[in-house]
This record gives C-alpha cells, sequence and structure tokens, in this order.
C-alpha cells in the first residue's frame, strides 16, 4: 500500500504526465483513431515540458537580481514561495507525520472527484505539483492547530483538500467565465487573486453588468506611430520592461555585487541579459501553454461526456497567460512592487518578521492578477490590481505565517490565497479546538458554497 502511496504522490507531482494522461484517457472515450490518442498525448506532454522549461528561464533570470539585492542591502526575512514553506514542513514534521501525506493528496482527489460528480459545481482539480504542496500544508495545519495524527489526521486534512480543490475553481470559473467560456478554469490556490482583480478591475473600468464589455490586447493597442509602434509588441515589451526593471535592481546594488554573481561575465552584459533571458522564459512558457491547451481541452469533453458530466478541468495560472501575455507581465510588476511596499511598510511599523518577495509566487499571482484585471479594466487596471495583489501576499502573508505557525519554522506559503482568506480561516481553526466540530462547521461551509456558486447564466 505504502509503494502504491507513493508512487500517486510521485506520479501528481510531475505535472505532464498527469497532463498527458487526462489527454489519453479523453481521447480514448470519444473513441479516436489511435494516431490521434498518441499524437495528442504526446503533444499534451511536450506542451507541459515546454511550459516548466519556460518557467525555469524565467525563474533563473530573476533571481539573480532578487540574490543581488538581498546581498548588497543585507536583508533577511521569511521568502513568500510555497516550495520553500513545504520544504520546511518536510523538515519539521515526524516521519509518521509526513508517510500521511500522499494519502491525504490520494482522499483529497478522490473527494474532489466525488463533489464533481454530485454537486453542481463540476471542477476537477489537476494541477499535481500544487496538490502535493497544498497536501502537504494542511498536514501541518491540522497537526498544529487541532494535534491530530493518524487516521484522523489523513482524514480531516483530505476532506479539507477535496472542498478546497472544488470551491476555488468555481468561484474563479464565475469571474473567468464571461470571456473564456466553461474550457477551463484555475486549478491552483491563488485564486483570491483572481477574484480580487476581477473587483477592482471592474471599478477602474466602469464594468456595467448589463453591458459587459471584456479587454482584448489585439484590439486595445498602443496609437504611437513610427517607432512608437513597437510598444504593440508583447514580446518587445516584456523584454524593454524586465531589462530596465531587473536592470535597475542589480545597478542600485551595485557594480562590485553584481559582478560577483555575473562570473566571468562583464557585469554590464550580465544585467542587460538579465532581461533579455526572462523574455525567452516568457515566450517559451506561453509557446508550451498554447500546446498543452490545444491538446487538453477538447480531449476533456470525453471525460466531461462520459465520467463526470459537464466537467471543466482546474488548470496552472500560465493557462491564463496567453489571454493577455502584455498586462500578466504588468501584474508581475505591479505585484513585483507592491511586495516591496509592504516589506518597506513592515521595516517602517518594526514588523515581527520580514516577507520577502518570492520568485515563483509574485510572477504568477501576480501575471494572472494582470490578466483578469486587464479583462475587466483595462491595463491601468493590470498593473492596480498587480500591486494590490503583492499587497496582499506581503502584509496578509505576514499575518498568516504568525496564525499557522509557520513562523515557528521560518517559512510561508506566498500565493494570494494564503495572505487573504486563509487568514480567517487559520483564525477559525484557532478559535474551535475539536477537530469534530470544524469538521461540522466546514461541511457547513461547502453546503453555503455550493448554494452560492452553483453556476448562473450570469456573475453575480
Amino acid at each position: 500500500m505504502d509503494i502504491i502511496l507513493e508512487g500517486f504522490r510521485l506520479f501528481m507531482s510531475r505535472f505532464g504526465f498527469i497532463m498527458a494522461l487526462i489527454t489519453m484517457i479523453g481521447l480514448i472515450l470519444l473513441k479516436k483513431p489511435a494516431s490521434e490518442i498518441i499524437k495528442g498525448t504526446v503533444k499534451a506532454l511536450v506542451g507541459v515540458l515546454i511550459l516548466q522549461q519556460g518557467s525555469g528561464i524565467l525563474q533563473a533570470a530573476y533571481r539573480p537580481a532578487m540574490n543581488i539585492l538581498t546581498d548588497a542591502f543585507n536583508i533577511t526575512g521569511i521568502i513568500t514561495e510555497n516550495y520553500a514553506g513545504m520544504a520546511a514542513i518536510n523538515g519539521a514534521l515526524s516521519g509518521s507525520l509526513l508517510a500521511g501525506v500522499p494519502q491525504i493528496m490520494a482522499l483529497g482527489f478522490i473527494f474532489n472527484l466525488i463533489f464533481a460528480r454530485l454537486t453542481p459545481l463540476k471542477y476537477v482539480f489537476l494541477s499535481g505539483h500544487t496538490m502535493l504542496a497544498f497536501a502537504t500544508l494542511n498536514a501541518w495545519i491540522m497537526h498544529w492547530f487541532f494535534g491530530v495524527e493518524g487516521f484522523m489526521l489523513i482524514f480531516s486534512a483530505a476532506l479539507f483538500c477535496g472542498i478546497y480543490w472544488t470551491v476555488m475553481p468555481a468561484w474563479v470559473h464565475r469571474y473567468a467565465k464571461p470571456f473564456l467560456g466553461d474550457s477551463y478554469t484555475l486549478g491552483h490556490i491563488s485564486g483570491t487573486s483572481e477574484v480580487i482583480s476581477s473587483w477592482v478591475g471592474r471599478l477602474i473600468g466602469g464594468y456595467k453588468k448589463e453591458a459587459p464589455k471584456f479587454h482584448d490586447e489585439e484590439e486595445d493597442t498602443f496609437t504611437l506611430k513610427g517607432i512608437g509602434q513597437i510598444l504593440n509588441d508583447s514580446t518587445v515589451v516584456t523584454c524593454l520592461l524586465m531589462t530596465v526593471v531587473l536592470g535597475g535592481i542589480c545597478i542600485l546594488a551595485g557594480r562590485e555585487h553584481i559582478q560577483r554573481h555575473a562570473g566571468a561575465a562583464h557585469w554590464v552584459i550580465f544585467t542587460v541579459e538579465l532581461g533579455a533571458s526572462f523574455t525567452v522564459g516568457i515566450v517559451i512558457l506561453l509557446t508550451g501553454v498554447r500546446m498543452m491547451i490545444a491538446e487538453l481541452v477538447p480531449a476533456f469533453k470525453g471525460i466531461s461526456e462520459k465520467l463526470i458530466p459537464n466537467a471543466i478541468p482546474g488548470l496552472d495560472m500560465p493557462v491564463f497567460f496567453t489571454l493577455a501575455p502584455l498586462s500578466a507581465i504588468l501584474g508581475f510588476l505591479g505585484a513585483f512592487f507592491g511586495q516591496f511596499i509592504g516589506f518597506g511598510i513592515q521595516l517602517a511599523v518594526g514588523a515581527p518578521i520580514l516577507m520577502l518577495p518570492g520568485i515563483i509566487a509574485t510572477f504568477f499571482d501576480g501575471g494572472i492578477s494582470g490578466v483578469f484585471g486587464f479583462k475587466y479594466g483595462g491595463r491601468k487596471a493590470a498593473l492596480i490590481c498587480g500591486i494590490i495583489v503583492g499587497l496582499v501576499q506581503s502584509l496578509g502573508g505576514m499575518f498568516f505565517t504568525q496564525m499557522s505557525g509557520m513562523a515557528t519554522i521560518g517559512a510561508t506559503y506566498g500565493n494570494t490565497d494564503f495572505g487573504s482568506i486563509w487568514i480567517a480561516i487559520a483564525g477559525v481553526m484557532g478559535i474551535i479546538s475539536n477537530i469534530w466540530v470544524f469538521l461540522v462547521v466546514l461541511l457547513i461551509a461547502f453546503g453555503v458554497a455550493v448554494f452560492l456558486l452553483k453556476p448562473k447564466k450570469e456573475i453575480a
């Protein structure tokens, strides 16, 4: 049994294998020819691998700039990043508690499938790496607040995961459906960044429910002539923006610190190349997303038709970036600055812990907030929504880190959910000392969520 569960954990942590398997099953259920099944499965896997390569390249370009800055000014604190948090939990929990994580993940996914089948919320959470990170966090959370172990830890954490993986994609879909339809929704633990950005975008853009209008980057082009027309190209704008931002961070730290990280390369060349390298990562990432979506979405109809009627897949954040690539960059830049504003506030008030901008959460949460903010409110909204999300990650994340006990191990989880709704969740857990009472409250909350989020023709 342990071997099976460990195999499940390893498989589910490989996002490419999950997407390939889902594509293959969907095509088989659609009774496609063997050639199409093989072609679709392979292209879905390759698309995910291309996506992951792009993600790695942009992180490799962003990380040196942050390291140069923190080294130059001797900045220390807790990095707002999930995988650093997961690693800290793995080092802090005993072996018997950690052994339950694969079971939490497996049972949580089963709960998600059951809820998708039996309730009006037809959402299947498919971001395996995120599921692993969230299952690990819930092992920590349930043990920290309620002291449960063994079966009770596995059952309570899995039930919470299954409900969360059903409700959050449904909440995001309410705001994505008007401009995206039912092709897919978000399957991640950052749903509040999209909800917040949709609300703010509406306010900034003057959204009217009776006559909704959604922005499109191909239509909302800059009215510039001559050389200014290059700003209509998202790749060029991304490269210019990121070269200025990342280069500016490095120059702020000083030549000596840049050269220390540049190695044999000249510090000027190294600084300029960071922006170009980041852009390469974006281009590759978007190419992989397009390939994966082209195969997965049509194939998922087979699962929707045969196994879970009207099911909608919950996918990772990059799938939304193709809807507005430039706005994703604006959202990221906003989140980056928002987190540094939050860091400055923490310094000014003498906060007990300092939250440092993480690489992954800042980029992806900021990027998707830019997309949703832009769709509802235009380019200005994309930047402002990113700033708000960055502030939530930093300031709200500080409270979550303290309340959840994560501060005791010097780590946290960085996505926007943890700086927002998880403050309330942790607060409720802190008040309720009995696990059974909490589970009753959880099921009641789930029932309310099902009632409020069941599909409607129009968003509320």
